[in-house]
């Protein structure tokens, strides 16, 4: 019996430890990518931003306003007409690593 329990004590520890290694582990080059909810946007209505960038820990937002959000994707409401820029920056866990991406949308009335 108390082999038994040996047993499944190393087999709970070592899957504790592979699972805590294969969820953390970045798996190649940081790439940035996102996307947006919509392709036309109207005054008032709220723009959803899509993380889809790999091998990363952290992100942070910059909105077209000069807000941020740490999320994993973002969202904002445009309050006039023009053209509205978004950063996207991905990096390791203090965001001192980085890299980044703009991209920008368009809103008519």
């Amino acid at each position: 019996m108390n082999y038994m329990m040996r047993f499944f004590a190393a087999i709970l520890f070592f899957g504790f430890i592979l699972t805590n290694i294969s969820c953390t582990k970045e798996t190649g080059p940081k790439e940035v990518c996102f996307y947006f909810s919509k392709s036309s946007v109207k005054v008032g209505e709220a723009v959803y931003m899509f993380n889809c960038s790999k091998n990363f820990h952290n992100q942070l937002w910059i909105l077209p306003d000069g807000s941020q959000q740490n999320t994993r994707h973002a969202t904002f409401t445009p309050s006039g007409t023009g053209d509205y820029h978004v950063w996207l920056r991905i990096g390791d866990y203090n965001l001192v690593d980085t890299i980044g991406k703009s991209q920008s949308f368009t809103v008519t009335p």
